[in-house]
């Protein structure tokens, strides 16, 4: 496919008109006046052409909770805003990506019903940390860690010594932690005290996340943090 006369975006200040040949869905040639024909031409005039955007953060709660939004209506969403690939939060999945086997299931739903290319992280969560390895050996581009009560029930937030493996035997397959960092004391004791005297409003939601909580998990995290490198990243189209 070649798109024609399109005004090329390929930086902040780097605007021009160009053609843009893809061959196997990769980008083949640019140039401001491409000689060969292509099996799809596509009048792109008037057009600015952009990069795809990497969307590093979404939830779209496949299996199990479609109702919230999944991906053939998320990825709908993405593509419509110029988004070409996607990478996965596994909390919200019922059940959670915490294994190989419900790795398998999430990227099946994945595969069935997303419009653009995805990857998919796994969970770390409280339990034997050798899943880690199932998870990698599956294609996770890392893990991800709640300090805090995550919200779902199924998905359980890692106790320091979970972090602390966890982060450990991350560092040795190459892949990074993420961590949703806030004191899980601190934020449970105040939402509770807040719901029974019908706090309840997004201010009062506000106010039981001071900012302490997120400071003093960080640097939990940033000491429980092996000193290597991660760099594995596998997508899937």
């Amino acid at each position: 496919m070649i798109l024609r006369y399109g005004t090329v975006v390929g930086g902040v200040a780097d605007a021009a008109q160009a053609d843009v040949a893809v061959s196997d869905g990769r980008i083949a040639a640019i140039s401001p006046d491409l000689a060969e024909t292509g099996r799809e031409e596509v009048d792109a005039r008037g057009l600015h052409v952009f990069p795809g955007a990497i969307d590093a953060h979404v939830h779209f709660n496949e299996p199990g909770r479609t109702d919230w939004e999944g991906f053939a209506t998320g990825t709908r969403a993405l593509a419509a805003g110029g988004a070409t690939s996607y990478l996965e939060m596994p909390l919200n999945a019922y059940p959670p990506t915490v294994d190989a086997e419900s790795f398998g299931l999430k990227r099946r739903a994945a595969e069935a019903s997303s419009l653009v290319d995805f990857a998919l992280f796994g969970g770390l969560v409280p339990g034997p940390v050798e899943r880690l390895d199932e998870l990698a050996e599956k294609g996770v581009v890392g893990f991800k860690a709640f300090m805090s009560t995550s919200g779902t029930p199924d998905f359980t937030p890692a106790d320091d010594l979970t972090l602390y493996e966890g982060m450990e035997r991350a560092a040795t397959l190459g892949l990074p932690v993420l961590v949703h960092a806030e004191n899980r004391d601190i934020t449970d004791a105040l939402a509770a005290r807040a719901k029974a005297a019908s706090r309840t409003t997004m201010r009062d939601y506000l106010d039981s996340r001071p900012v302490v909580a997120e400071l003093e998990a960080i640097e939990d995290a940033r000491s429980f943090s092996p000193k290597r490198p991660a760099a594995r990243c596998t997508w899937y189209t």
